[in-house]
Protein backbone atom coordinates (compact mmCIF):
# COMPACT_ATOMS: atom_id res chain seq x y z
CA UNK A 1 0.00 0.00 0.00
CA UNK A 2 1.63 3.60 -1.17
CA UNK A 3 2.14 5.80 1.91
CA UNK A 4 0.22 8.98 2.07
CA UNK A 5 1.97 12.19 1.61
CA UNK A 6 0.57 15.13 4.76
CA UNK A 7 -0.82 16.98 1.84
CA UNK A 8 -3.52 13.91 0.79
CA UNK A 9 -4.19 13.69 4.86
CA UNK A 10 -4.71 17.49 4.92
CA UNK A 11 -7.50 17.53 2.12
CA UNK A 12 -9.35 13.94 3.20
CA UNK A 13 -9.61 15.79 6.83
CA UNK A 14 -12.64 17.85 7.79
CA UNK A 15 -12.64 19.49 10.74
CA UNK A 16 -16.10 19.39 13.07
CA UNK A 17 -17.68 22.52 13.87
CA UNK A 18 -15.23 23.03 17.28
CA UNK A 19 -12.63 22.73 15.11
CA UNK A 20 -13.99 24.95 11.72
CA UNK A 21 -14.41 27.28 14.50
CA UNK A 22 -11.16 27.67 15.98
CA UNK A 23 -9.33 27.77 13.01
CA UNK A 24 -11.71 30.08 11.43
CA UNK A 25 -14.01 31.76 13.48
CA UNK A 26 -11.73 32.61 16.57
CA UNK A 27 -9.08 34.10 15.04
CA UNK A 28 -11.01 36.66 13.53
CA UNK A 29 -12.98 37.40 17.10
CA UNK A 30 -9.81 37.78 18.46
CA UNK A 31 -8.40 40.75 16.61
CA UNK A 32 -11.68 42.36 15.63
CA UNK A 33 -12.75 42.41 19.48
CA UNK A 34 -9.79 44.09 20.23
CA UNK A 35 -9.44 46.37 17.44
CA UNK A 36 -13.14 48.07 18.60
CA UNK A 37 -11.80 48.30 22.04
CA UNK A 38 -8.90 50.48 20.76
CA UNK A 39 -11.68 52.69 18.57
CA UNK A 40 -13.67 52.96 21.50
CA UNK A 41 -11.06 54.31 23.52
CA UNK A 42 -9.36 56.23 20.91
CA UNK A 43 -13.14 58.04 19.86
CA UNK A 44 -13.33 58.48 23.99
CA UNK A 45 -9.95 60.07 24.10
CA UNK A 46 -11.31 62.28 21.15
CA UNK A 47 -13.67 63.44 23.03
CA UNK A 48 -11.77 64.07 26.35
CA UNK A 49 -9.39 66.45 24.45
CA UNK A 50 -11.92 67.79 22.12
CA UNK A 51 -14.84 68.08 24.28
CA UNK A 52 -17.39 70.75 22.91
CA UNK A 53 -15.24 72.24 20.40
CA UNK A 54 -17.85 71.02 18.04
CA UNK A 55 -21.36 69.46 17.82
CA UNK A 56 -20.20 66.27 17.61
CA UNK A 57 -17.47 66.37 19.38
CA UNK A 58 -19.98 66.91 21.98
CA UNK A 59 -21.61 63.32 22.37
CA UNK A 60 -18.11 61.75 22.81
CA UNK A 61 -16.96 64.04 25.61
CA UNK A 62 -20.65 62.67 27.04
CA UNK A 63 -19.77 59.27 26.62
CA UNK A 64 -19.65 57.77 30.49
CA UNK A 65 -15.75 56.65 31.53
CA UNK A 66 -17.27 53.41 33.11
CA UNK A 67 -19.22 52.67 29.91
CA UNK A 68 -16.37 53.29 27.51
CA UNK A 69 -13.06 52.06 29.85
CA UNK A 70 -15.26 48.87 31.11
CA UNK A 71 -16.61 47.77 27.91
CA UNK A 72 -12.72 48.20 26.35
CA UNK A 73 -11.95 45.80 29.65
CA UNK A 74 -14.38 43.56 28.74
CA UNK A 75 -13.31 43.31 24.77
CA UNK A 76 -9.97 42.79 25.84
CA UNK A 77 -10.80 39.92 27.86
CA UNK A 78 -12.86 38.64 25.08
CA UNK A 79 -10.06 38.82 22.81
CA UNK A 80 -7.77 37.30 24.73
CA UNK A 81 -10.03 34.46 25.83
CA UNK A 82 -10.61 33.61 21.74
CA UNK A 83 -6.60 34.02 20.80
CA UNK A 84 -6.38 31.10 23.61
CA UNK A 85 -9.07 29.12 22.27
CA UNK A 86 -7.86 29.30 18.69
CA UNK A 87 -5.53 27.66 16.67
CA UNK A 88 -4.25 30.68 14.41
CA UNK A 89 -2.88 33.95 15.68
CA UNK A 90 -5.57 36.90 15.85
CA UNK A 91 -5.04 40.31 17.27
CA UNK A 92 -1.76 39.47 18.38
CA UNK A 93 -0.14 43.22 18.09
CA UNK A 94 -3.92 44.82 18.83
CA UNK A 95 -4.21 43.41 22.28
CA UNK A 96 -0.94 44.66 23.70
CA UNK A 97 -2.10 48.42 22.57
CA UNK A 98 -5.34 48.13 23.97
CA UNK A 99 -4.32 46.74 27.22
CA UNK A 100 -2.31 49.95 27.67
CA UNK A 101 -5.01 52.12 26.68
CA UNK A 102 -6.96 50.75 28.34
CA UNK A 103 -4.46 50.68 31.52
CA UNK A 104 -3.66 54.57 30.69
CA UNK A 105 -7.40 55.54 30.67
CA UNK A 106 -8.19 53.88 34.17
CA UNK A 107 -6.01 55.16 35.62
CA UNK A 108 -6.28 59.09 34.47
CA UNK A 109 -9.71 58.39 35.34
CA UNK A 110 -8.92 57.05 38.68
CA UNK A 111 -6.58 60.21 39.10
CA UNK A 112 -7.54 62.85 37.29
CA UNK A 113 -11.24 62.37 36.66
CA UNK A 114 -12.34 60.79 40.21
CA UNK A 115 -9.80 62.25 42.03
CA UNK A 116 -10.17 59.15 44.09
CA UNK A 117 -6.57 59.74 45.86
CA UNK A 118 -8.38 62.58 47.78
CA UNK A 119 -10.45 59.44 49.70
CA UNK A 120 -7.05 59.13 51.48
CA UNK A 121 -5.39 63.09 51.42
CA UNK A 122 -8.48 64.76 52.41
CA UNK A 123 -10.88 64.75 55.29
CA UNK A 124 -14.74 65.89 55.29
CA UNK A 125 -14.87 67.90 57.88
CA UNK A 126 -15.45 71.75 57.15
CA UNK A 127 -13.04 74.58 56.93
CA UNK A 128 -12.46 77.22 60.00
CA UNK A 129 -13.26 80.50 58.20
CA UNK A 130 -15.39 79.00 55.06
CA UNK A 131 -18.66 80.47 53.71
CA UNK A 132 -21.24 77.19 52.59
CA UNK A 133 -23.20 77.39 49.23
CA UNK A 134 -25.61 75.34 48.12
CA UNK A 135 -27.30 75.12 45.05
CA UNK A 136 -30.26 72.84 43.88
CA UNK A 137 -31.97 73.06 40.56
CA UNK A 138 -35.11 71.64 42.04
CA UNK A 139 -37.27 71.64 38.39
CA UNK A 140 -39.62 68.73 40.03
CA UNK A 141 -42.76 68.29 41.91
CA UNK A 142 -44.03 66.71 45.38
CA UNK A 143 -40.96 67.70 46.87
CA UNK A 144 -41.49 67.89 51.14
CA UNK A 145 -40.06 71.68 51.17
CA UNK A 146 -39.84 71.67 55.15
CA UNK A 147 -37.89 68.48 55.57
CA UNK A 148 -35.86 69.41 52.96
CA UNK A 149 -35.56 73.05 54.39
CA UNK A 150 -34.56 71.69 57.80
CA UNK A 151 -31.88 69.28 55.69
CA UNK A 152 -30.44 72.43 53.96
CA UNK A 153 -30.28 73.82 57.70
CA UNK A 154 -28.60 70.78 59.02
CA UNK A 155 -25.93 71.55 56.44
CA UNK A 156 -25.06 75.16 57.99
CA UNK A 157 -25.50 76.65 54.83
CA UNK A 158 -25.00 79.94 54.22
CA UNK A 159 -25.74 81.00 50.95
CA UNK A 160 -28.69 79.19 49.33
CA UNK A 161 -29.41 78.91 45.76
CA UNK A 162 -32.68 77.31 44.29
CA UNK A 163 -33.43 77.18 40.53
CA UNK A 164 -37.24 76.58 39.39
CA UNK A 165 -39.12 75.72 42.54
CA UNK A 166 -42.63 74.94 42.31
CA UNK A 167 -44.95 78.26 42.58
CA UNK A 168 -47.50 79.53 44.44
CA UNK A 169 -47.78 78.04 47.91
CA UNK A 170 -45.01 75.53 47.71
CA UNK A 171 -42.67 78.34 46.87
CA UNK A 172 -43.56 80.49 49.75
CA UNK A 173 -43.11 77.35 52.23
CA UNK A 174 -39.71 76.87 50.63
CA UNK A 175 -38.80 80.41 51.59
CA UNK A 176 -40.22 80.06 55.09
CA UNK A 177 -37.84 77.68 55.94
CA UNK A 178 -34.91 79.94 55.83
CA UNK A 179 -36.51 82.88 57.46
CA UNK A 180 -33.96 81.87 60.45
CA UNK A 181 -31.10 83.92 58.28
CA UNK A 182 -32.66 87.13 59.01
CA UNK A 183 -36.00 86.91 61.35
CA UNK A 184 -37.51 89.97 62.38
CA UNK A 185 -41.43 90.06 64.16
CA UNK A 186 -43.01 92.39 61.32
CA UNK A 187 -44.06 90.71 58.21
CA UNK A 188 -41.65 91.89 55.47
CA UNK A 189 -42.21 91.66 51.51
CA UNK A 190 -39.87 89.86 49.76
CA UNK A 191 -41.36 90.88 46.62
CA UNK A 192 -44.37 91.57 45.24
CA UNK A 193 -45.42 87.84 45.56
CA UNK A 194 -43.66 86.50 48.43
CA UNK A 195 -43.30 87.98 52.26
CA UNK A 196 -41.71 86.84 55.40
CA UNK A 197 -40.77 87.58 58.78
CA UNK A 198 -37.69 88.22 58.33
CA UNK A 199 -35.63 91.46 56.68
CA UNK A 200 -35.94 90.89 53.11
CA UNK A 201 -32.40 92.19 51.97
CA UNK A 202 -31.46 88.36 53.03
CA UNK A 203 -33.38 87.14 50.30
CA UNK A 204 -34.78 87.49 46.71
CA UNK A 205 -37.10 85.93 43.91
CA UNK A 206 -36.82 86.55 40.67
CA UNK A 207 -38.49 84.93 37.93
CA UNK A 208 -37.13 80.82 38.60
CA UNK A 209 -34.51 82.09 40.86
CA UNK A 210 -34.56 82.19 44.29
CA UNK A 211 -32.00 83.12 47.08
CA UNK A 212 -31.53 83.27 50.90
CA UNK A 213 -28.91 84.04 52.73
CA UNK A 214 -27.15 84.88 56.03
CA UNK A 215 -25.75 87.82 54.23
CA UNK A 216 -27.27 90.53 53.50
CA UNK A 217 -27.62 90.84 49.27
CA UNK A 218 -27.30 94.46 47.91
CA UNK A 219 -28.39 94.40 44.57
CA UNK A 220 -28.98 92.08 41.29
CA UNK A 221 -29.54 92.06 38.18
CA UNK A 222 -30.47 89.32 35.64
CA UNK A 223 -30.56 88.06 31.86
CA UNK A 224 -32.70 85.81 29.76
CA UNK A 225 -32.32 84.42 26.63
CA UNK A 226 -33.32 81.77 24.17
CA UNK A 227 -36.86 80.30 23.34
CA UNK A 228 -39.06 79.04 25.51
CA UNK A 229 -40.33 76.43 23.31
CA UNK A 230 -39.86 73.10 25.49
CA UNK A 231 -39.64 69.38 23.70
CA UNK A 232 -39.18 65.84 25.03
CA UNK A 233 -35.68 64.22 24.69
CA UNK A 234 -35.18 60.73 26.36
CA UNK A 235 -38.55 61.40 28.83
CA UNK A 236 -37.30 64.66 29.64
CA UNK A 237 -38.69 67.77 28.93
CA UNK A 238 -36.22 70.37 27.40
CA UNK A 239 -36.09 73.73 26.80
CA UNK A 240 -34.12 76.48 24.90
CA UNK A 241 -34.79 79.00 27.65
CA UNK A 242 -31.93 80.06 30.15
CA UNK A 243 -30.18 82.69 32.61
CA UNK A 244 -27.69 84.28 34.29
CA UNK A 245 -28.22 86.30 37.69
CA UNK A 246 -26.05 87.67 39.60
CA UNK A 247 -26.23 89.12 43.44
CA UNK A 248 -23.88 90.89 45.66
CA UNK A 249 -23.90 90.02 49.24
CA UNK A 250 -22.10 92.10 51.59
CA UNK A 251 -20.25 89.34 53.67
CA UNK A 252 -19.21 92.42 56.67
CA UNK A 253 -22.05 95.05 57.14
CA UNK A 254 -19.96 96.31 59.78
CA UNK A 255 -17.27 97.27 57.66
CA UNK A 256 -17.30 100.09 54.57
CA UNK A 257 -13.99 99.05 53.00
CA UNK A 258 -14.71 95.49 52.46
CA UNK A 259 -15.28 94.08 48.84
CA UNK A 260 -18.41 92.83 47.76
CA UNK A 261 -19.23 88.73 47.22
CA UNK A 262 -20.57 88.07 43.96
CA UNK A 263 -22.55 85.18 42.39
CA UNK A 264 -23.80 84.35 39.29
CA UNK A 265 -26.40 82.07 39.09
CA UNK A 266 -27.09 80.25 36.27
CA UNK A 267 -29.44 78.14 34.46
CA UNK A 268 -28.59 77.77 31.19
CA UNK A 269 -30.89 75.88 28.16
CA UNK A 270 -31.56 71.78 28.70
CA UNK A 271 -32.04 70.64 25.37
CA UNK A 272 -29.37 68.09 24.74
CA UNK A 273 -29.46 68.12 21.14
CA UNK A 274 -28.09 71.77 20.55
CA UNK A 275 -24.87 72.79 20.37
CA UNK A 276 -23.74 73.65 23.94
CA UNK A 277 -21.04 76.02 22.18
CA UNK A 278 -23.69 78.03 21.03
CA UNK A 279 -26.29 77.59 24.05
CA UNK A 280 -22.73 79.40 25.73
CA UNK A 281 -22.39 82.22 23.07
CA UNK A 282 -26.02 83.01 23.74
CA UNK A 283 -25.24 83.28 27.41
CA UNK A 284 -22.43 85.51 26.90
CA UNK A 285 -23.91 87.86 24.48
CA UNK A 286 -26.76 88.27 26.85
CA UNK A 287 -24.44 89.00 29.76
CA UNK A 288 -22.52 91.42 27.37
CA UNK A 289 -25.39 93.21 26.56
CA UNK A 290 -27.59 93.53 30.16
CA UNK A 291 -29.34 97.10 29.70
CA UNK A 292 -28.63 97.90 33.37
CA UNK A 293 -32.07 97.28 34.97
CA UNK A 294 -32.22 95.29 37.96
CA UNK A 295 -33.30 95.53 41.75
CA UNK A 296 -31.18 97.50 44.68
CA UNK A 297 -32.08 96.72 48.37
CA UNK A 298 -33.05 100.40 49.88
CA UNK A 299 -34.28 101.11 53.54
CA UNK A 300 -36.82 98.24 54.11
CA UNK A 301 -38.33 97.02 49.98
CA UNK A 302 -36.50 96.20 46.93
CA UNK A 303 -36.28 98.77 44.38
CA UNK A 304 -35.56 98.94 41.08
CA UNK A 305 -32.41 100.45 39.26
CA UNK A 306 -31.68 101.63 35.85
CA UNK A 307 -27.87 101.81 35.43
CA UNK A 308 -27.46 102.91 31.67
CA UNK A 309 -24.46 101.19 30.44
CA UNK A 310 -23.32 99.09 33.34
CA UNK A 311 -21.86 95.92 33.41
CA UNK A 312 -22.18 92.46 35.48
CA UNK A 313 -20.08 92.18 37.49
CA UNK A 314 -17.24 89.84 37.98
CA UNK A 315 -18.36 87.30 39.78
CA UNK A 316 -16.54 85.26 42.53
CA UNK A 317 -18.33 81.85 42.07
CA UNK A 318 -20.29 80.69 39.09
CA UNK A 319 -22.77 78.16 40.13
CA UNK A 320 -25.80 76.70 38.68
CA UNK A 321 -27.06 74.34 35.88
CA UNK A 322 -25.17 74.35 33.02
CA UNK A 323 -26.36 71.56 31.26
CA UNK A 324 -23.17 70.91 30.13
CA UNK A 325 -20.61 68.31 32.23
CA UNK A 326 -17.41 69.40 33.67
CA UNK A 327 -14.69 70.21 32.04
CA UNK A 328 -16.59 71.11 28.90
CA UNK A 329 -14.67 74.03 26.46
CA UNK A 330 -17.49 75.82 26.14
CA UNK A 331 -17.35 77.00 30.00
CA UNK A 332 -14.63 79.16 29.28
CA UNK A 333 -16.80 81.54 28.03
CA UNK A 334 -18.59 82.74 30.57
CA UNK A 335 -15.93 81.75 33.32
CA UNK A 336 -12.65 82.08 31.29
CA UNK A 337 -9.57 81.24 33.96
CA UNK A 338 -12.00 79.98 36.49
CA UNK A 339 -11.52 76.68 38.32
CA UNK A 340 -14.09 73.99 38.70
CA UNK A 341 -14.85 73.70 42.66
CA UNK A 342 -15.16 69.81 42.16
CA UNK A 343 -11.15 69.78 40.84
CA UNK A 344 -9.87 72.09 43.50
CA UNK A 345 -12.01 69.69 46.15
CA UNK A 346 -14.47 66.78 44.90
CA UNK A 347 -14.21 63.11 44.92
CA UNK A 348 -15.81 60.35 43.30
CA UNK A 349 -18.13 59.94 40.81
CA UNK A 350 -20.11 62.92 40.36
CA UNK A 351 -23.15 62.84 39.07
CA UNK A 352 -25.80 65.68 39.29
CA UNK A 353 -28.39 64.62 37.20
CA UNK A 354 -30.03 61.34 36.75
CA UNK A 355 -31.73 61.00 33.10
CA UNK A 356 -34.52 58.82 32.24
CA UNK A 357 -33.91 56.58 29.55
CA UNK A 358 -37.03 54.61 28.28
CA UNK A 359 -36.64 50.83 28.23
CA UNK A 360 -33.51 50.90 30.73
CA UNK A 361 -33.49 50.33 34.53
CA UNK A 362 -33.28 53.15 36.83
CA UNK A 363 -30.20 50.69 38.67
CA UNK A 364 -28.36 50.42 35.41
CA UNK A 365 -28.40 54.26 34.61
CA UNK A 366 -27.03 55.26 38.18
CA UNK A 367 -24.14 52.57 37.69
CA UNK A 368 -23.15 54.08 34.21
CA UNK A 369 -23.67 57.31 33.42
CA UNK A 370 -22.69 60.76 35.49
CA UNK A 371 -23.73 63.68 33.94
CA UNK A 372 -21.88 65.94 36.48
CA UNK A 373 -23.85 69.50 34.75
CA UNK A 374 -24.91 71.36 38.02
CA UNK A 375 -21.35 72.91 38.62
CA UNK A 376 -19.40 75.80 40.87
CA UNK A 377 -16.93 77.52 39.10
CA UNK A 378 -14.34 79.69 41.34
CA UNK A 379 -12.59 82.91 40.26
CA UNK A 380 -9.53 84.33 41.49
CA UNK A 381 -9.72 85.29 44.93
CA UNK A 382 -11.92 82.39 45.43
CA UNK A 383 -10.65 78.55 46.99
CA UNK A 384 -13.24 75.64 47.05
CA UNK A 385 -11.91 73.59 50.14
CA UNK A 386 -14.39 70.89 50.19
CA UNK A 387 -17.54 70.05 47.69
CA UNK A 388 -20.11 67.77 48.00
CA UNK A 389 -22.97 66.17 45.85
CA UNK A 390 -26.04 64.99 47.85
CA UNK A 391 -28.51 62.91 45.45
CA UNK A 392 -32.44 64.13 46.01
CA UNK A 393 -35.49 62.34 45.79
CA UNK A 394 -38.40 63.57 43.96
CA UNK A 395 -36.64 65.13 41.41
CA UNK A 396 -33.56 64.72 39.03
CA UNK A 397 -30.83 66.81 39.99
CA UNK A 398 -28.63 66.71 43.07
CA UNK A 399 -27.46 69.28 45.52
CA UNK A 400 -24.09 70.30 44.95
CA UNK A 401 -22.45 72.47 48.20
CA UNK A 402 -18.92 73.74 48.11
CA UNK A 403 -17.35 75.42 51.14
CA UNK A 404 -15.66 78.37 50.10
CA UNK A 405 -12.16 80.44 51.24
CA UNK A 406 -12.21 83.83 50.25
CA UNK A 407 -9.45 86.15 50.08
CA UNK A 408 -10.28 89.92 51.54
Amino acid sequence: MPRRTKQLVRQDFKPGPIGWARRRVLPHLARYSALLGVLILGAWIAGRVLTDEHHWSQYLYWTPPIVAIGLAWVLLVFSWVCAKLARRLGGLFLRPVLFMLALGCTLFTLVWVWHVPRYITRGNERAPGTIRVLHWNQAAKGIDQPAWGQRIRDLEADIVLIANASWGESRQTLLEQFEYFAPDDRVRWVNYSYRLHADPAHYRVEDSAMIASRFPMTRTGMVQFGSRERQSVLNHSSSGRGWVMFAQFDLDPDRVDDEAFIVWFVDLPSNPMSWKMNDHRQARSAIDSWDGQGWRMGRTVWEQYNETGASFPEPDLIIGDFNTPRGSGSLELLGAGYTDAFDQAGRGRARTWLPEIPGVPEWLVRASVEPHIDLSLVGARTEATRYEIIPTQPGSHSVQVVDLKIDP
